[in-house]
């Protein structure tokens, strides 16, 4: 009866086993970077139009900078494409202590990328229309309201999932938003 020696069982083991091992360690390791890396947000980005809506009230101050605004309404409507370009739609209400207000209609495209988690937005292109009338503003306010919808244009901005239809976009100087799709 021939004695087998242990030692000689445990390679015989590995070397059976061994291409199934590497296969299910190589599933967990792809899954992992899939959930920790950029690529689940470049696609999730890309599969929506997403909206987001905002309100905005300014307090009366003694600059009369911004002349007469109170309020501002904006809803935008944004598509993040697999070629690195996005286009967004903003319309911009304006309102004053009058009650009609002054829109703006703002068409804006440019570039975007991920990056640690991080969407990169920069503005390529700009085109605004005005309609409505209200005598509280004049063009030196539209103009700086227009400026500053450019500087928010251009910012890192971190993403987390809310769930598969909204992010929670976290701007590194202030505030939050939200992109949802219907």
């Amino acid at each position: 009866m021939p004695i087998k020696n242990k030692s000689t069982q445990m390679p015989s083991f590995v070397k059976r086993f061994w291409p199934f091992m590497v296969l299910i360690m190589s599933g967990i390791f792809s899954t992992w970077l899939y959930y920790s890396s950029d690529f689940k947000l470049d696609q999730l980005l890309m599969s929506r139009e997403w909206q987001s809506t905002t309100v905005s009230r300014i307090e009366e101050t003694q600059f009369n900078t911004l002349g007469m605004l109170r309020r501002v309404e904006q809803t935008s409507h944004v598509v993040y494409l697999p070629n690195k370009t996005y286009s967004r739609i903003t319309l911009m209400k304006l309102f004053s202590n009058e009650e009609s207000p002054l829109t703006l209609h703002i068409s804006e495209s440019g570039n975007w990328d991920i990056s640690g988690g991080y969407l990169l937005t920069e503005p390529v292109e700009f085109k605004d229309i005005t309609s409505g009338k209200n005598a509280d503003f004049q063009k030196q306010h539209l103009t700086i309201v227009k400026k500053i919808f450019r500087m928010d244009a251009q910012q890192s901005r971190r993403i987390d999932i809310i769930d598969q239809k909204s992010m929670l976009l976290t701007s590194l100087t202030y505030g939050s938003n939200i992109l949802y799709s219907l």
